[in-house]
């Protein structure tokens, strides 16, 4: 991960904030790692997506 963070403030419900308490405990990472390796996983999925769309045409 890049050393220059950038902050911001991101509301959840108590089940989501449950959730990412338990990953985060089990996996030994912090809350906002496991965010951000969850935005790297969707925005990777996200991409293979639009090339297999792309390559259909």
């Amino acid at each position: 991960m890049a050393t220059n963070k950038k902050r911001i403030t991101v509301s959840l419900t108590e089940d989501q904030y449950s959730t990412l308490e338990k990953l985060a405990k089990e996996k030994g990472f912090s809350k906002s790692a496991i965010l951000a390796l969850a935005l790297e996983d969707y925005s990777r999925k996200e991409l293979e997506q639009k090339k297999g769309s792309v390559a259909k045409f």
